[in-house]
């Protein structure tokens, strides 16, 4: 990348950018302005304490000089090496920029990253491992479908541990015990897509943009415990909006080759909207290819993985209409825009929708955390800070609490605090159309082709 200084409008506004803030050593007392996000937080306010961190790491301190360490558990190869890619270039980005703007009070970061299973625990574990071994400051990773398998190993090293698994087991399992405290999901658990999914569908029908010619709801069930979960929260969520779930086809474990007979289940449904809640992209793709080719007059809703570039590279125009959502999405405002531009100039392919932005802005978490307090290795402290800022990422507001994100509007109404949960709609060959919920639209619902 060149080494110039990336400043945003609000940075122009504030007159403080990423550079005046990132080499900013201990700061107290103070909110600020960094990469046109407000993180109004006080370094005092841990009371002054001298708690240690995870073991051995817990005496080291900032000013040192020695480089910032930041390990992250990816899947650069394999069935999920399209998401992974995201997951790593956003990150990526997120460290050369910071790097190029001179570092944080002059100290660099460095990034490693190990290749990682995200489905085999033992992987996970040894890779964590790893990372411990080698003393990082902090652990980030997209998401894990084994995510339980790095708790213990995060609880017993203590460094800050960033990931986006959207699993509301983890959440329970992070406040079940204060050992876990170093684990932040930074994004709402996949509870709030099943809560959210009929609302949407209600306020939908409410613009007069699209009328179901029924009120039944049909669920490709995807076989991971992410994908069951939203499935399971959507059958109990419909009754209460006035919809009825006309089936439930789970996919069985394991890749998808054949969409026949599930597709067939789908048109005997005669549902008005059909719902797939499996997450990988190119699966999605096929299923929804197969859709399009003999296509019922229905709403076709996939999963998340329609925000990786994969999804509509294999599935081309048959996507065209489709309509899915993301609980932490890369806001199409202008901070998500430039970032958009900024990952396509640094790597020329475009962004995902979705952990590309969640990897660039754990990054800029820990960055901001670590000027603030001058020191990456007292992990107590950083733990602590990371539960009091406010950050505005590009996939919108962080605040943390109990560990995990909040979700807009369901949960918290305060944008501020919280990312949205976006519903996105497949329009002309293209993702990017915001469509729910206001005021982060970007543009109007559409009927597919397949809709009268």
């Amino acid at each position: 990348m060149a080494e110039e200084e990336v400043t945003t409008e609000v940075e122009e506004k504030s007159g403080v950018s990423r550079s005046t803030v990132l080499k900013g050593a201990a700061i107290a007392g103070a909110s600020l302005m960094a990469g046109g996000v407000l993180a109004a937080c006080s370094a005092s306010d841990d009371g002054g304490s001298d708690g240690g961190g995870g073991g051995d790491t817990a005496s080291g301190g900032g000013g040192g000089g020695e480089d910032f360490v930041i390990g992250a558990l990816y899947p650069l190869t394999g069935a999920n090496a399209a998401d992974g890619e995201q997951m790593n270039n956003g990150a990526q980005l997120a460290v050369d920029e910071i790097n190029a703007a001179g570092g944080i009070a002059g100290r660099m970061i460095k990034f490693e990253v190990l290749d990682t299973d995200l489905a085999a625990p033992e992987i996970i574990q040894q890779n964590y491992q790893k990372l411990a071994d080698q003393k990082v400051d902090a652990v980030i990773n997209g998401y894990l479908l084994a995510w339980d398998a790095a708790m213990d190993a995060a609880a017993g090293y203590g460094a800050p541990f960033l990931n986006a698994s959207t699993s509301q087991a983890q959440c329970d399992q992070i406040n079940s015990d204060e050992k876990y405290k170093c684990v932040f999901q930074i994004d709402p658990p996949e509870t709030w897509y099943g809560k959210g999914f009929p609302k949407f569908l209600n306020d939908l029908e409410a613009t007069g943009a699209w009328k179901p010619r029924n009120r039944k709801i049909f669920i490709v069930e995807g076989w991971v415990p992410y994908s069951q979960v939203i499935s399971k929260v959507t059958q109990e969520t419909a009754a209460e909006y006035g919809w009825e779930i006309a089936g439930v086809e789970p996919m069985g474990e394991g890749a998808m080759s054949d969409w026949g007979p599930i597709l067939a289940k789908v048109k005997a449904s005669d549902a008005g909207v059909v719902m797939n809640t499996h997450y990988l992209p190119s699966e999605l793709a096929t299923f929804t290819t197969g859709f399009a080719a003999d296509p019922m007059d229905s709403l076709l809703y996939v999963q998340y993985g329609a925000s990786v570039p994969e999804y509509l590279d294999l599935a081309g125009e048959a996507a065209n209409g489709v309509i899915w959502a993301t609980v932490t999405g890369v806001y199409g405002d202008a901070i998500g825009t430039s970032f958009a531009e900024r990952y396509q100039a640094a790597f020329d392919k475009p962004a995902g929708y979705s952990n590309s932005g969640s990897g660039y802005d754990e990054v800029y978490m820990l960055a901001n955390v670590w000027a603030m307090l001058g020191d990456s290795k007292d992990f107590t402290k950083v733990n602590d800070m990371l539960r009091k800022i406010i950050w505005r990422g590009v996939n919108g507001g962080y605040y943390m609490p109990s560990n995990y994100g909040l979700s807009f509007p369901a949960e918290e109404p305060d944008m501020s605090l919280s990312q949205a949960h976006l519903f996105f709609q497949i329009q002309n060959g293209a993702n990017g159309t915001i469509i729910a919920p206001a005021p982060f639209t970007n543009g109007e619902f559409v009927l597919a082709p397949w809709q009268s």
